[in-house]
C-alpha cells in the first residue's frame, strides 16, 4: 500500500464493500469544499465511516488531491498515541502541514479524543482546512460544538439502512430477491450495513448484531456515561426495546425492576433512558396533544435505533409485529427529516404526527387491517381532528382500504415510496 494510500486509511485497513447511500450524499454534497464542519452523527457501524469514503470518492473525483486527505479512526490501535488535541495537530502538522491548498480531514469516532474540540477550532484557525467528523455521542459532540465552534458547522443523521438500502444492497451483494421477501428478512435481520460483507446470512448477521448490541451499550453508554451498575443498565434499556411502542414511564420501568429484584431509583432509570438515547441506542418519543398542539408531560414512547437488534437480544419480531412495524415507520420518518411525536386526541391515540418544512402527516401503524373493528379503531384514532393535513393508515394488507379521505396505504409500498400519487 503505497504511502497516499497509508494517508487516507490510517487505523482503517480492512476493505469493504461500498454502498451507495445518494440520500445522504446529496445532503452532503452541497458543503463538500466548503469552510464548515460537516457532523456525521449515529449508532455505532450505521453507516458512517463508509459515508467518509464516499465523500473521499467524491473529492478525487472533483480533483482534489489525494495527498491533502488524511482520514483518522480513533478507535484503531494505529491511531493510539492520539489521546488529546494537543497530540492530534501534531500528528495532523506532521502529516499535512507541508501540504500546499487546502487539507481534507476526516476524524472517524472524534469523541475518543480528549478536548478534541479544541484541536478542530485550531485546524480551522491555522489551515485552509475541509473537515468532516463522525461520532457516536450526541451530547458530547452538540455541547462541545456548540461551545467552542458555533454557527460553523452542520449535523448530519446516519441511520442504518432504510428497507429501500437494504432491498438494493441485498441485490447487489447477494442476487434477485422479491420485495416481499426481502422485508421478511428485513424484519428480522435489520439493516445495519456490515450485512453486506456476510452476504446477508442470518446466523452469522444475528451474532454480529447480538456483539454490537454490547458494544454500544458498553462502549458508548457505559463508559461515556459514568454508569457504575452495567446489569442494570442493561436490564432497564432491554426492558425499554421489549416495550418499543407502548407508552410507558419511568415508574413503570422501576416497577418492573423492582419485580426483578432490583431497586434502581427513577432519577438512575431515566439518566439510563438519556445516556442510551445519547447513543443512538434507541429513541425518545415525546406526546402531545394533537388538538391543542401542547406537549405532554406523561408517558412516552421508545423505539430501537434498529429492528434486528430487537431480534438480537432475544425478543422475538414475528409475535411482536405491531411494535416491530411501527418501529420501522417511526424510524423512516426520521430519515425522511421528520419531527416525530405520539398524538393524543380525547382517550384515542395517534401513532405518530410527522412534521417537517411547515407541513404536518399523521400516520397509524397496523399489522393488518382485516376486521371491522380493526378499521374502526386504526381510522377512527383521527375523529376529532379537524385539519386537512393528510391522514394515512399503514399496514401490510395487500389491498388497503381508504375511507373518509384516510389513506390506506401498504407499509412496503410506503417505505419504497409507492404511493400512487
Amino acid at each position: 500500500m503505497g504511502i497516499r494510500n497509508r494517508l487516507w486509511f490510517a487505523g482503517d485497513r480492512k476493505e469493504f464493500r461500498m454502498i451507495e447511500r445518494p440520500a445522504y450524499m446529496d445532503r452532503i454534497r452541497p458543503f463538500i469544499g466548503k469552510n464548515i464542519i460537516k457532523v456525521l452523527v449515529g449508532a455505532r457501524r450505521s453507516g458512517k465511516s463508509t459515508l467518509l469514503k464516499l465523500i473521499r470518492e467524491q473529492l478525487l473525483a472533483d480533483g482534489a488531491p489525494e495527498r491533502s486527505m488524511l482520514h483518522l479512526n480513533f478507535e484503531s490501535s494505529a491511531t493510539a498515541g492520539i489521546r488529546n488535541a494537543d497530540d492530534l495537530v501534531g500528528y495532523v502538522g506532521e502529516r499535512l502541514g507541508a501540504v500546499d491548498g487546502p487539507i481534507r480531514l476526516f476524524l472517524d469516532e472524534i469523541q475518543e479524543v480528549e478536548h478534541w474540540e479544541k484541536a478542530v477550532r485550531s485546524f480551522m484557525v491555522d489551515y485552509d482546512a475541509d473537515i468532516y467528523l463522525t461520532g457516536s455521542n450526541a451530547r458530547m459532540l452538540s455541547s462541545d460544538l456548540a461551545t467552542y465552534i458555533t454557527g460553523r458547522y452542520i449535523t448530519i443523521d446516519v441511520y442504518p439502512f432504510s428497507f429501500a438500502e437494504f432491498l438494493a444492497a441485498y441485490r447487489q451483494s447477494v442476487g434477485p430477491i422479491d420485495e416481499r421477501a426481502a422485508f421478511r428478512r428485513y424484519v428480522t435481520q435489520g439493516g445495519f450495513p456490515f450485512q453486506t460483507d456476510l452476504a446477508f446470512d442470518q446466523a452469522a448477521g444475528m451474532q454480529y448484531l447480538s456483539d454490537l448490541f454490547s458494544t454500544i451499550l458498553f462502549k458508548d453508554v457505559v463508559r461515556h456515561a459514568g454508569v457504575r451498575d452495567a446489569d442494570a443498565l442493561e436490564r432497564v434499556v432491554r426492558h425499554a426495546i421489549g416495550e418499543e411502542g407502548h407508552l410507558i414511564t419511568v415508574a413503570n420501568i422501576a416497577a418492573y425492576m423492582k419485580s426483578e429484584q432490583r431497586r434502581i431509583s427513577a432519577e438512575t432509570i431515566a439518566s439510563y433512558l438519556d445516556a442510551a438515547c445519547r447513543a443512538f441506542l434507541i429513541y425518545r418519543v415525546p406526546r402531545e396533544d394533537a388538538v391543542g398542539k401542547r406537549a405532554l408531560k406523561i408517558n412516552e414512547k421508545y423505539y430501537v435505533v434498529d429492528q434486528g437488534l430487537r431480534g438480537a437480544i432475544g425478543l422475538d419480531n414475528a409475535t411482536a409485529i405491531d411494535q416491530v412495524l411501527e418501529g420501522i415507520v417511526y424510524m423512516e420518518l426520521r430519515r425522511r427529516g421528520y419531527d416525530v411525536r405520539v398524538g393524543k386526541v380525547g382517550g384515542k391515540e395517534i401513532d405518530f404526527i410527522a412534521r417537517c418544512g411547515g407541513e404536518t402527516a399523521y400516520y397509524q401503524v397496523s399489522y393488518l387491517v382485516g376486521s371491522q373493528q380493526t378499521a374502526d379503531r386504526e381510522f377512527g384514532a383521527f375523529d376529532g381532528l379537524d385539519d386537512n393535513w393528510p391522514k394515512y393508515v399503514l399496514s401490510l394488507d395487500e389491498f388497503p382500504q381508504t375511507r373518509d379521505g384516510i389513506r390506506g396505504v401498504n407499509i412496503i409500498d410506503w417505505l419504497l415510496e409507492k404511493r400512487g400519487e
